[in-house]
């Protein structure tokens, strides 16, 4: 009986010690490389109204998607190249309310070579239906033009992206979360 304790003390030891590491999420991923995204340009002011009257959904002017090998001495070669095939998108509120816009998702393709980089110009973001959603719909004057959480006319928030994919040889890449500024409002800021 003993014996049978000693080992379990040991498995759980083990168990603990196995599970301590680093705290990245970019060690979390299976792939040789990792992959960046770094916002070049955008337009940080978005007027609800104007992009609903005009059914636009949100861009990203100019947006860049690094892929970079794990280990500086590793060599690359095209089954390290990724395909992003999901973009997450998670609003966060800035100003103090706690009523976020809704999550979106988009499943489409974008390949980045392996150690390289895929230059995106207006990208896609955010749909403008959900402009029309809680908590931006409160910006429109025909339901106030105020948020009820802050009493103010503009509603900041956060849109965090990640992207996820896979290497040509079918290992899972997941990007670090990126959070990118938005002050949305109706009319004049």
């Amino acid at each position: 009986m003993k014996r049978f304790l000693g080992l379990g003390v040991m498995l759980a030891a083990a168990l603990v010690l196995g599970s301590c590491g680093g705290n990245s999420t970019l060690d979390d991923t299976e792939a040789a490389v990792y992959i960046t995204v770094d916002i070049e340009e955008y337009n940080p002011d978005i007027d609800v109204c104007t992009y609903l009257a005009a059914g636009t959904d949100m861009t990203i002017s100019k947006l860049t998607i690094q892929s970079q090998p794990k280990s500086p001495t590793s060599t690359l070669n095209n089954q390290q190249d990724v395909r992003i095939t999901r973009w997450v998108i998670t609003p966060e509120r800035m100003d103090g309310g706690s009523t976020a816009s809704p999550q979106a998702i988009f499943d489409q393709g974008v390949i980045v070579p392996a150690g390289g980089n895929n230059d995106l110009e207006n990208w896609r973001i955010y749909p403008v239906e959900y402009l029309d959603e809680v908590p931006l719909a409160h910006l429109l004057p025909e339901n106030g033009g105020v948020d009820p959480e802050t009493g103010n006319h503009n509603i900041r928030q956060r849109l965090v992206l990640q992207l996820y994919g896979k290497t040509m040889s079918g290992k899972s890449v997941a990007s670090e979360p990126q959070p990118i500024q938005f002050n949305f409002f109706c009319g004049s800021p």
